[in-house]
Formats: structure tokens, sequence, C-alpha cells
């Protein structure tokens, strides 16, 4: 087992997190906690505490971790289908997101189930605006004269319904038949969305 003296506090903090991830492939975040986390790597809690500030702040640094993983994802993407129109990206990004949160639904749920008493961190929304911007340039690029309130409202709306999407389907919970997925409401979700929104304007 690893020690104390056997890491510095860079390197501590890369393992905990690591090792959080890991344990989120296979488990629910309610099966954890501080104690658990520390015993994992064989530290004691107030080493990770004296890291992360409280296990609230470990929890966001395990959910900045998937914010990056999903950016990475979605870059990745496009870098590989960089042809494609921007409705075409916007149905990819979609596509891969239903795709993360399938193969890692605990480390998905985290995400949205964690709860802070205090205001997201800047280092924190700033992922989370870059994620969104990946949305309002496709946007933009159908819509050249959108205001960016427009493109605001358009992209939290694309965001919000596929989240719903992936949610009720990792909960099993559409109430439909097999012909009917996740995968073939949000293609329906941004073509006609997006037919709507060009129209509406």
């Amino acid at each position: 087992m690893a020690r104390r003296k056997d890491h510095t506090p860079e390197e501590l903090k890369a393992w905990v997190l690591d090792s959080v991830l890991d344990f989120l492939q296979h488990q629910s975040a309610d099966n954890l906690s501080l104690r658990k986390v520390a015993k994992m790597v064989d530290y004691s809690p107030g080493t990770l505490i004296n890291i992360f500030g409280n296990y609230a702040h470990l929890l966001l640094a395990v959910n900045a971790c998937t914010l990056d993983q999903i950016s990475e994802r979605l870059n990745e993407k496009l870098t590989q289908a960089n042809a494609l129109d921007a409705q075409q990206q916007l149905l990819l990004f979609a596509q891969e997101y239903l795709l993360f949160a399938q193969q890692h639904v605990f480390q998905w749920r985290l995400l949205f189930e964690h709860r802070l008493d205090e205001e997201v961190p800047d280092w924190q929304q700033n992922r989370i605006n870059q994620l969104f911007d990946l949305i309002e340039i496709r946007l933009a690029q159908l819509v050249p004269n959108a205001q960016q309130a427009e493109l605001q409202q358009a992209s939290r709306t694309i965001w919000a319904s596929v989240h719903g999407i992936c949610l009720l389907e990792s909960d099993d919970k559409l109430f439909a038949s097999q012909s009917i997925n996740g995968e073939s409401m949000i293609q329906s979700l941004i073509k006609h969305y997006l037919a709507a929104w060009k129209v509406s304007r």
C-alpha cells in the first residue's frame, strides 16, 4: 500500500480522482464517503481534506474530470467528422452525450446529483460554458444573425431535452416499444427542433 510520503499533493490528488472515477464505473456515488475514499487510497480523511477542502469539493473535482472527458470526446468526434454541416455536428454531439451517459452512468449522474452550498467556482463554470459554446457555435452557423440570448436559450433547450432523454432511458422510463429509444428520440429532437427554431426566428 502507498503511504503519505510516497506522493506529492498533486500526485495524491490525481490518484484520488482516478480512484473515485474507477469506483463510479461500477457503483453509485451514494455508496461513497470521505472515509471510503480515504481507505481506497490508504490516506487519512484529514489528508484528503487538506487537499480538497471538504468532501463536497472532492466530488466537484471529480465532476470537473467528467466534464473534461465529455469535452474531449466531443472535440475528438468533431475532428473526425469536420466535414459534417452544423446540424449534423449537433446531432453528433447529442449522440456522443447519450453514449457517455450509457457507458458511465454513475459518473454522469453525479454531475447533476451533486449539490454545493455555494456558487459554482469559476474553474467549473468555465468548463460548463465551453461545452455550451460548442453548441452555440453550430447554432450561429445555422442562423448567422441570431442574437446571443437566442443562441443561449436554444443551446440550453437542446441540452435539457437531450439530457432528459438520457435520464429516462437510463431509468428505463421511456415507456415505448423497442423501436423507440434514446437514439431515435435524439434524432427526432434535433431534426424537428432545429427546423422549427430556424423558422420561428
